[in-house]
């Protein structure tokens, strides 16, 4: 009967020490948070490149917090909400904000098709993010190696990127960049398309993710030659281009992957004289 009371303190003092792990994931998120809202603010002052930043920062923390709570164990119900919603504003409403004020509605692009649907077209992006993080929340139980569909701190990074690297270019050309990119990202996000989740697991080296490290490499070694020659603005949008290509040449790769089984199987049933069934399906869930 003694020995209970003994079990309750053990488990106290192991939720103790286990209670400023769980604190230091949720201050890098509420630091990734504060990166968001200070994107907006900077966005309202006119400081477009600093929003910017502001969003890569976030990025960044994003990045910590998951890291950390993972490699600590420390994952919980309260982390994740969290972090869902500090995304939602870190990476869907500060870049639809950014996009809009910097570019959809500048002097010059309110009389034309894309200053009238500029809204439109930042109101899209928020609301795909969110049912992107709402899709996450609910099959995030399940163990599986990829995200189904663009996360979408990747998508708000590849925005302030953008923003970043259209500097350099007319404002013509950005009004007739920005719309399809953005709608392109806001499709990404609540699309089926395949992305790597675990990153250790994406540099596991194995025949199928040779064409990916070599790729990586290549790409490092490009950014960091390109980096020391030229401006980080210039190198952060090819970059975030070539992960979003990567999540769609693994799409590719593995419905042609589909398509040759689909063959084989017909051939083997009409070789047996069996039916065929209709079709091989390995797709996740919507």
């Amino acid at each position: 009967m003694k020995r209970l009371p003994s079990i309750k303190r053990r488990r106290r003092r192991r939720a103790v020490k286990r209670r400023p792990i769980n604190v230091l994931a949720s201050v890098l998120t509420s630091f990734g948070l504060y990166c968001g809202i200070s994107s907006i603010f900077a966005t309202i002052q006119g400081e477009y490149e600093n929003a910017a930043y502001w969003i890569l920062g976030a990025l960044v923390f994003d990045m910590l917090d998951g890291t950390i709570a993972k490699l600590t164990k420390s994952v919980s119900e309260f982390g994740k909400q969290l972090d869902s919603l500090c995304d939602l504003v870190s990476f869907g409403t500060a870049p639809a904000a950014l996009i809009y004020k910097a570019h959809l509605h500048e002097p010059g692009a309110a009389d034309s098709w894309v200053g009238r649907t500029g809204s439109v077209v930042a109101i899209v992006f928020v609301i795909c993010g969110a049912l992107r993080l709402a899709r996450f929340n609910v099959y995030q139980s399940e163990r599986r190696d990829y995200f189904v569909g663009l996360p979408i701190p990747a998508a708000g990074a590849t925005i302030a990127a953008f923003v970043l690297f259209t500097q350099y270019f007319e404002i013509s050309v950005r009004y007739g960049v920005l719309v399809p990119v953005t709608l392109g990202l806001a499709y990404l996000m609540v699309s089926t398309v395949r992305y790597p989740k675990d990153k250790l697991k994406f540099f596991v080296f194995a025949p199928r993710n040779a064409f990916r490290i070599l790729a990586i490499c290549v790409i490092g070694i490009a950014v960091f030659h390109y980096a020391r020659t030229y401006s980080l603005k210039i190198v952060l949008l090819p970059v975030m281009i070539i992960y979003l290509f990567f999540g769609l040449g693994d799409e590719l790769l593995l419905r042609l992957h589909r398509r040759s089984l689909h063959v084989q199987t017909q051939a083997k049933a009409e070789g047996a004289g069996e039916t065929p069934p209709d079709h091989v399906s390995e797709s996740p869930p919507p």
